[in-house]
């Protein structure tokens, strides 16, 4: 087709357009999904119109760049009136059938018709392609704004219960102290049977127990950053030291144990600090495979990797943890335990990033690990 043919039959095209708008609007009204009072219907009207406009437009220069402000108009109303995206280019494409029905039916000879859809095929094709593009936009747009909000939100309430926990904890360890001492005063004037030594024992146990509590809410309220003395750490020995710490409790528990220590490794650190991470991870897998109807078995390997790092992971092969809780599984009082506080996994990363390392959760069928990185002296 000659240039002066195209530019006929886009004039006739043009012409039948501008004729049938009002027809196609009307008809396009019909049968467009709109949210109940839409507070946008007379815009969108208008903006049936404009389509048709910018239609004609596209006729007659070839050109769609006039068609970034029409989407752009159309995507934020269309957010506003909180549209569902499918509705939305659904009702595009209702457009684009009743132009075509119109332009099917009409007195324009084949050629023009043929001529015609392939045109609108490609207005249409931008005209969604614009104003998906737009409402994505505008919808991430939103959906980071309030993720934002939401974590600052998170943010501040945690810095909050940092900050009522340290106080609640420092108030109870006060007469803590004073009720453990006049529990040691006790037994020493009492007369020691085997029945009040029992009833101490347990006393002193549950004293372990609510102090270890207390002290995992005072480390929530630290500042990072080591302000005890640095020592350098054999973390071979001590990951040795603890697993022989846990033995009874393994054996108490059926627990089937494998370790691979690897070369020795140092870091720099303190190690009451490292002891307190491993000692709360081997507890908790202990704790989780007394549950467990099968074979129970613990992992632990510590291996050099890249970068001058150590890499420390202990497995379980108990219940994986829900995938739900998988991405917040450090978080404070987050926890899979009814009744557990959700402090222990906590105190290990805030432990383990003052330590410059990091710590990291897997789980699956198989196995959950809890993989440690430590850079090495």
């Amino acid at each position: 087709m000659d240039s002066s043919t195209n530019t006929k039959t886009n004039t006739e095209l043009a012409h039948f357009l501008s004729e049938q708008k009002s027809s196609i609007v009307e008809k396009w009204l019909e049968r467009v999904l709109l949210p109940q009072n839409d507070p946008f219907y007379e815009e969108v009207k208008k903006n049936g119109h404009q389509t048709i406009v910018e239609l004609i437009n596209f006729l007659e220069t070839g050109s769609l760049e006039r068609l970034h402000a029409l989407t752009s108009k159309i995507a934020k109303e269309r957010i506003e009136a909180k549209a569902n995206v499918g509705d939305f280019v659904h009702n595009i494409n209702v457009g684009r059938s009743i132009v075509y029905e119109l332009l099917m039916c009409s007195l324009l000879n084949d050629q023009a018709k043929g001529d015609g859809v392939l045109k609108m095929q490609r207005y249409f094709d931008q005209l969604v392609f614009l104003s998906v593009k737009e409402y994505t936009a505008l919808k991430d747009s939103i959906i980071d704004r309030k993720n934002q909000f939401i974590q600052e939100m998170h943010h501040d309430r945690l810095t909050m219960l940092g900050q009522i926990a340290a106080s609640f904890a420092h108030e109870f360890r006060n007469p803590l102290t004073s009720v453990k001492g006049f529990i040691y005063l006790l037994q020493k004037e009492l007369e020691k049977t085997d029945q009040s030594q029992y009833y101490f024992d347990i006393i002193q146990n549950e004293m372990k127990s609510l102090e270890e509590k207390i002290t995992q809410f005072l480390y929530l309220s630290k500042m990072r950053g080591l302000e005890d003395k640095l020592e350098k750490i054999p973390l071979t020995s001590l990951l040795k030291e603890m697993m022989e710490f846990m033995y009874p409790r393994f054996t108490e528990a059926n627990i089937v144990t494998s370790a691979e220590f690897g070369d020795k490794a140092l870091i720099e650190g303190d190690s009451a600090q490292i002891k307190q991470v491993l000692l709360n991870i081997l507890v908790n897998a202990v704790e989780e495979l007394s549950g467990w109807n099968g074979e129970r078995k613990i992992k632990v390997s510590l291996k050099r990797s890249e970068n001058q790092t150590v890499e420390l992971a202990i497995c379980n092969n108990g219940n994986p943890i829900p995938e739900y809780l998988l991405d917040n599984v450090f978080e404070p009082f987050v926890t899979t335990k009814s009744l557990g506080t959700g402090l222990g996994l906590s105190v290990c990363k805030q432990i383990v990033e003052k330590h410059n390392g990091s710590i990291d959760v897997s789980s699956g069928e198989d196995f959950t690990c809890f993989t440690i990185h430590f850079p090495l002296i």
